[in-house]
């Protein structure tokens, strides 16, 4: 008849599973709870012009600092809501907020040299690690990634 035939090389077989000395015991299991119902709320906005950070429910996400920064809290939406809502690119509004708190020139010059040095390919990561690095100078940042590529 018609199918397919699956033949597996003796090196991909599975053997049956050794069997542990009764002196190991019970391995501990994580008692890790993820939030997926945050996740969701994320991933549901992907169609919006930009994300309205205050509709999330962030101040009682469990990985959110205990201690008050200059960044956090219901202002650190307000401030970061006003600078994409001015235009900016959402990703680098964020991080820029997060080094450099509301200072429109330091978070303007990191959001354009971020901006420019992506549209050249780089990485989102090394990026804003350049720029911090650098402070803001996209002229050093550029020239580290090219000195560091050859």
């Amino acid at each position: 008849g018609l199918g397919i035939r699956v033949v597996l090389k003796p090196d991909y077989r599975i053997t049956p599973l050794p069997q542990f000395s009764p002196q190991v015991g019970d391995i501990r299991r994580s008692n890790f709870q993820f939030d997926f119902e945050f996740e969701r709320k994320i991933l549901a906005q992907p169609d919006a012009e930009f994300m309205n950070l205050s509709q999330l429910d962030l101040e009682n996400h469990p990985s959110e600092p205990t201690q008050s920064t200059p960044s956090s809290g219901a202002n650190s939406y307000s401030v970061l809501n006003k600078y994409i809502a001015s235009g900016l690119s959402q990703d680098a509004v964020i991080i820029a907020v997060a080094n450099y708190g509301d200072s429109p020139t330091k978070v303007r010059e990191f959001v354009n040299g971020y901006n420019l040095l992506r549209e050249m390919g780089f990485s989102a990561n090394n990026v804003a690690d350049a720029l911090l690095v650098y402070d803001n100078d996209t002229d050093k940042a550029l020239a580290h990634f090219l000195n560091s590529s050859s």
